[in-house]
């Protein structure tokens, strides 16, 4: 894992908690340009999520810390899942982006979540359950099967995530397979 899940900044030694806490510890809010920056994601695709109710809009052009985790996690998995079935997937688990009464759990937590689970050792497409069963573990909510939803949200991301690790994997190795093949043929002195 070489940098936050849906950012281009590099993995340190911060938690996705700690890395969320640390962007916002001397603002109230990210503007448009500080996005682009981090997630690599453009003006116009941000302001596309708003439009289509993705994410909500920014309070006084700045999104707050729960949106910028959204954003976040759409990025993360545009690789493997279209747009609209990224934000059913979270509409399943939070609702509406307008309302914050139908959350199971905010989206930064959710972010966080997320990241100690990939940064995890362990983390393969074989501790998947396991890992998420670890992260859950204690997590309550007045609404009805909320953690069971977490949960499946939760496998979704992380099979996501490996699934884009590997998409990205197969990619370099086509490329380089591509350089190989367009290099001339030798003879090896056979």
């Amino acid at each position: 894992m070489r940098y936050y899940p849906g950012t281009k900044v590099e993995k340190k030694d911060l938690s996705g908690e700690q890395f969320l806490q640390g962007i916002f510890m001397a603002t109230n809010g990210l503007v448009m340009q500080q996005l682009n920056e981090i997630t690599g994601v453009a003006t116009p695709a941000i302001q596309n999520w708003v439009s289509r109710g993705f994410i909500s809009r920014p309070i006084n052009k700045r999104y707050n810390k729960d949106t910028t985790a959204r954003i976040f996690i759409i990025n993360s998995l545009r690789n493997t899942m279209s747009l609209d079935d990224i934000k059913n997937l979270l509409v399943m688990l939070n609702g509406s982006v307008y309302s914050r009464e139908d959350d199971i759990i905010p989206e930064s937590d959710l972010y966080a979540m997320f990241c100690k689970i990939i940064f995890d050792a362990r983390f393969s497409f074989k501790t998947i359950e396991l890992l998420v069963n670890e992260a859950i573990e204690g997590f309550n909510s007045h609404l009805d099967l909320a953690k069971q939803r977490l949960e499946m949200v939760m496998k979704i991301l992380c099979e996501n995530y490996l699934a884009g690790e590997l998409l990205e994997q197969a990619n370099n190795t086509l490329n380089a397979l591509a350089l190989i093949a367009n290099a001339p043929i030798t003879d090896k002195g056979v």
